[in-house]
């Protein structure tokens, strides 16, 4: 609760952060900072550290279109050339601590095409932006550093948030899932399977258990697998098989949904390392009602046999990654001095 506090101080809402007169850049641009910070005003290349919350008033109503508290503040390097002239000379003035209220008018902001002003909003009301100055790092390894803490705090809050929204979304759709369910069912009991059914809906049948703990939001997953149609059983896809020409291991995230069908994620949270299964997963945690390409019609249910060969954390796996562009750097440093020295003979 602490961690958010200060942007209540100006956030209460647009209209009672947003009294008092406005600045007016040449450009047409309406500001006004809120100095309560200390020390210096940011400096070119200094890495600056954001929450920031976009507001739609229409008058007497809030609408909330962006808010970083419910994720991480924004971290970016400060210079005019990621940051417009006009955005850049306004939060030149800034010291830790000080908030920033923007303000834009509609019409404005859609003034090139209005036809992609949402329909909540009308013409002459005020968009605001809402910029608190968490902090100022002088280098790149100070942001870097306080990026990774405000990741392992957000992590959790994000995935939760994930998780609601998908369990919104499910119950939308419970009479397409209990037919999925039936279908599934059916087909477990006609070919004598014993399976376990996930929360979600997704049904799991281990062939091999695999060792330690469960996989976790922590994990990144890393596996073989070959999906089929449950009515047909034609393969659709596949990490093993030649023809679909991708033939390596894949990797899961999953802390992060979206990247792959919720079924495959949620199998995959039941699962340890060494874990070889089949999954039967319901159209509404698949590809739903459009379906994909011509192999996979609308409301079809998947099977997929997987086998999850390592699993790893994203830290271990950022790690792995650098360490492989260091030493492609290094590679490439080595080419590039040899035909130094060669054009040198």
């Amino acid at each position: 609760m602490k961690k958010f506090f200060y942007l209540s101080v100006f956030c209460v809402s647009a209209l009672a952060a947003c009294t008092g007169a406005f600045t007016k850049t040449k450009d047409g641009v309406e500001y006004k900072i809120i100095s309560k910070g200390e020390g210096k005003t940011v400096g070119y290349g200094n890495f600056i550290q954001m929450h920031i919350k976009q507001v739609y008033n229409n008058g007497t109503k809030d609408t909330i279109l962006l808010d970083t508290r419910e994720m991480m503040p924004r971290i970016q390097v400060f210079d005019s050339i990621n940051t417009p002239l006009t955005y850049y000379l306004i939060l030149s003035k800034m010291k830790k601590g000080d908030s920033l209220v923007l303000r834009s008018l509609t019409d404005s902001v859609y003034k090139r095409n209005i036809q992609e002003m949402p329909p909540f909003m009308k013409k002459g009301k005020y968009l605001y932006t809402l910029v608190k100055m968490v902090n100022i790092f002088e280098n790149q390894q100070q942001a870097d550093s306080a990026n990774k803490a405000e990741r392992a705090i957000a992590k959790p809050l994000m995935y939760k948030k994930q998780i609601e929204e998908i369990e919104k979304d499910l119950a939308t759709k419970k009479q397409q899932a209990e037919k999925d369910d039936k279908l599934i069912q059916e087909y477990l009991t006609r070919n004598n399977i014993k399976a376990q059914k996930t929360k979600w809906g997704t049904y799991i049948a281990f062939t091999s258990e695999g060792t330690g703990e469960k996989l976790n939001s922590d994990n990144i997953a890393v596996l073989n697998y070959t999906g089929r149609t449950l009515d047909s059983g034609k393969v659709f896809d596949s990490n093993t098989d030649p023809k679909f020409q991708h033939v390596e291991p894949l990797e899961v995230n999953l802390g992060q949904f979206g990247g792959m069908i919720l079924g495959f994620t949620d199998a995959l949270l039941q699962m340890k390392k060494g874990t070889k299964a089949t999954i039967y997963i319901p159209s509404v945690l698949a590809y739903g009602a459009t379906g994909r390409g011509e192999n996979i019609k609308p409301n079809e249910n998947l099977i997929f046999d997987i086998e999850v060969t390592d699993a790893t954390t994203e830290e271990e796996a950022i790690a792995k990654q650098q360490a492989l562009q260091d030493k492609m750097i290094q590679e490439q440093k080595r080419v590039a001095d040899s035909l130094q020295k060669a054009s040198k003979k």
